[in-house]
C-alpha cells in the first residue's frame, strides 16, 4: 500500500512502528549471518566495497490487513564494474504463453498444481566473483572490516545469473527436461 514503505534506516527509526521494522531487520540480518552469505575480512588492497541498502514493506492479505514486516537488505548493485565483480548477468525468464499452455494442459488433464515460495532464493547461489561490500547500516561492528561476500544477495548485477544455474541443476538433477519451445520452461 502506498506510505508502507521506509526509504531509510532513519525514516525507520523515526517512525512510530519502529521496533516492528528493527525486529524485521534482526531476522534478516540473521539469515543473511546463517547462511553464510558473507565474512568480515580486512580490506584488501584496491578492494572497493559496494554499499548497501535496507529495503522496507509492509505485506497485506487480500484484505488489507497487515501481516507482516519486511525489511531486506539489497546492495547497491549499480556500483558494480563490468569484468571487474560481475561478468555473466542473462538470466532468462519464462514465457507467458509457457505458463498458460501447461497451466491449461493441468486442467484439462486433471493434474494438481502446486507452487512454492523459496525463501531468500538469491542467498542460495555461490560467488566465483570477488565482491566486497560494506557492512550494513546499523549492524557495522566498527572494526573497519568489510564484508567479503560467499553468496549472492539481492541487487547484485550476477544474481538472477547466479540464482537460475543453480535452480537450473537442482531440477535436471531430478530429471526435469527444458522445453524446446522455451528454454526457461521444465518438464
Amino acid at each position: 500500500m502506498a506510505g508502507d514503505e521506509h526509504h531509510s534506516l532513519k525514516e525507520a527509526k523515526a517512525s512510530y512502528d519502529w521496533p516492528e521494522w528493527q525486529s524485521a531487520m534482526d531476522i534478516e540480518h540473521k539469515q543473511l549471518q546463517e547462511m553464510g552469505t558473507w565474512k568480515l575480512v580486512d580490506p584488501p588492497p584496491n578492494a572497493i566495497p559496494i554499499a548497501n541498502k535496507w529495503v522496507y514493506i509492509k505485506k497485506h492479505d487480500q484484505l488489507g490487513k497487515l501481516i507482516k514486516y519486511k525489511a531486506r537488505l539489497v546492495v547497491k548493485g549499480y556500483a558494480q564494474c563490468p569484468g571487474y565483480n560481475y561478468v555473466e548477468t542473462f538470466s532468462p525468464v519464462v514465457r507467458m504463453e509457457t505458463v498458460c499452455a501447461i497451466l491449461a494442459l493441468m486442467v484439462k488433464n486433471g493434474y494438481k498444481i502446486q507452487q512454492m515460495d523459496i525463501k531468500g532464493a538469491y542467498l542460495n547461489s555461490i560467488l566465483k566473483e570477488n565482491v566486497y561490500m560494506k557492512q550494513p547500516e546499523g549492524y557495522d561492528d566498527g572494526t573497519g572490516q568489510i564484508c567479503e561476500l560467499i553468496k549472492t544477495i539481492y541487487g547484485l548485477k550476477q544474481s538472477g545469473h547466479k540464482w537460475n544455474h543453480k535452480l537450473d541443476t537442482k531440477l535436471k538433477n531430478l530429471s526435469y527436461t527444458r522445453l524446446y519451445s522455451d528454454p526457461c520452461g521444465m518438464m
